[in-house]
């Protein structure tokens, strides 16, 4: 809790213009300033108002002219005076102020870009949601990062690595991310085929930027990541979809595709295919290397949560046998730590890290030393390893419940195959229910992923990825159990 002399530190002191000219007295005048900030937005319904020795000095008038302002603001309503803590706007004129924005922009000139679409389920308030599988943050090892980043700031700091460095990103981390990559997942590398990104979206985005030209062809399943297509498509891409077989990626299509149409990428998921959990085959990989040796097309293999293989250990990705440098190689450590810690990497050529590199220096100009020289000391500690153990046995024993629930709860009206690995469930329901409808029912229950939502073009078969793994075994059965009182009632009213 804090103490009286720190409720007293305001990190802001707005700024007030106060008429030099006009009616009433100095102090009205500050007065109404003050009320014009208030009916503005720009102070809102308990805000702390600056100490009448502070505004005096600031307005350069005798305090008891602030003082006389205060009284007869506290007089109209519009504040409220602690003696101990301050002055305050009062809460009671809270929603009365009009907004800081206009709401219409048609003062602006219309955009004129590519439209970009939001994010996969933004959060909205007042609902719950299944997220599409991320880690439950209620298991982040917290104090290990807040050692870690104390230690990075030090470190930082005493090798003057807080100015600018190289856009790829810090050599320690580089080199960190090639020797677990090399030891863990059987690639080949050095620092210099790897480059450090704000996340794997961003890997996603530059690695576009440096591949495509407008109008080259990149292939997706038909049912895929959504912000990974929007990235090739705001790098001009045309996209087009390869089926998907209940082993993954449907090669034969693929195939006849690429003998049609010349074919500049490849994006595929086969760690946990994206959305259906699937993995894809040994043979399929040989055969998709060849493809891709065949006809010149580059894979990109977003290897999105390795760590996570439950039932039997996990295979090395594509890029650990990339003989003929084709594949490219994306991670991240959100699914092992938290996705706002955005730190993710792209490992593949030197050339095209390098340019990877110079488009980073363009958008963002480069990382941020503290964060990587943290996950640095976390992987070289070995306390990165050790955290993904111990979720590893907790996720494990999630998905199961998981399992149980839905068999329990939504037996009569889903299917649903156990995943291998991964942090979500693909569960299918019958033609006849039309997810997409189903807010209608359920106006505060959560959100959650869609066959529609993943596939490329058009409506799909009624499916759903549900994430399992951020749910403790009270949120699991509230919100299954919610899912089924919506289905009913969506069969119910259809």
């Amino acid at each position: 809790m804090l103490s009286a002399g720190d409720q007293m530190l305001r990190p802001w002191v707005p700024n007030l213009i106060v008429r030099s000219e006009g009616r009433g007295s100095l102090s009205l005048r500050i007065a109404q300033a003050i009320i014009e900030e208030i009916q503005r937005g720009r102070l809102a319904a308990g805000d702390s108002l600056p100490g009448t020795r502070d505004l005096a000095r600031d307005l350069a008038v005798n305090r008891k002219t602030v003082v006389q302002a205060y009284e007869e603001l506290t007089a109209q309503g519009w504040v409220t005076t602690d003696q101990r803590r301050g002055t305050f706007v009062a809460r009671s004129i809270a929603g009365s102020a009009k907004a800081a924005m206009p709401e219409s922009m048609h003062a602006l000139p219309g955009p004129r870009g590519r439209e970009v679409r939001p994010p996969l389920l933004w959060p909205q308030r007042g609902k719950v949601r299944f997220d599409d599988g991320v880690p439950d943050q209620r298991l982040i090892p917290t104090t290990a990062i807040a050692q870690a980043y104390a230690s990075a700031a030090r470190a930082a700091a005493r090798q003057r690595l807080l100015g600018y460095g190289d856009p790829r990103g810090s050599e320690p981390l580089r080199q960190s991310i090639s020797k677990m990559l090399n030891m863990t997942r059987g690639l080949n590398t050095t620092p210099d085929n790897i480059c450090v990104t704000r996340g794997s979206q961003m890997a996603l985005y530059v690695i576009a930027q440096c591949i495509v030209a407008r109008d080259d062809t990149v292939i997706f399943e038909e049912l895929t990541y959504p912000p990974a297509v929007q990235a090739f498509v705001l790098a001009g891409a045309r996209v087009a979809a390869a089926r998907l077989t209940a082993e993954g990626i449907d090669l034969d299509h693929l195939e006849d595709i690429c003998r049609r149409t010349r074919v500049r990428a490849v994006y595929l998921t086969p760690g946990h295919q994206f959305p259906t959990t699937v993995v894809l085959r040994p043979s399929a990989r040989l055969r998709l290397r060849a493809l891709a040796a065949q006809f010149g097309f580059i894979v990109i293999e977003d290897d999105y949560d390795h760590e996570f293989q439950f039932d039997h250990q996990p295979m090395f990705p594509l890029a650990s046998n990339d003989v003929a440098g084709q594949i490219v190689y994306v991670g991240s450590f959100s699914k092992i730590l938290s996705p706002s810690l955005r730190i993710g990497y792209v490992a593949g050529p030197s050339r095209l890290i390098e340019q990877i590199g110079n488009w980073i220096g363009a958008i963002d100009r480069q990382g941020d030393p503290i964060t990587e020289l943290a996950i640095v000391e976390l992987i070289e500690s070995g306390q990165l390893r050790r955290h993904v153990k111990r979720v590893h046995a907790i996720f494990d024993k999630r998905r199961t419940s998981f399992a149980e629930a839905l068999r329990a709860e939504l037996g009569g009206h889903a299917t649903f195959d156990v995943p291998a690995g991964g942090l979500a469930f693909w569960v299918r329901f019958p033609d006849s229910i039309d997810l997409e409808k189903l807010e209608r029912y359920w106006p505060q229950g959560p959100q959650f992923l869609t066959s529609t939502d993943c596939a490329i073009s058009g409506r799909s078969k009624p499916a759903a990825r549900l994430g399992f793994a951020s749910l403790d075994a009270h949120e699991m059965e509230a919100t299954i159990a919610a899912l089924k009182g919506a289905l009913m009632e969506a069969r119910s009213g259809s």
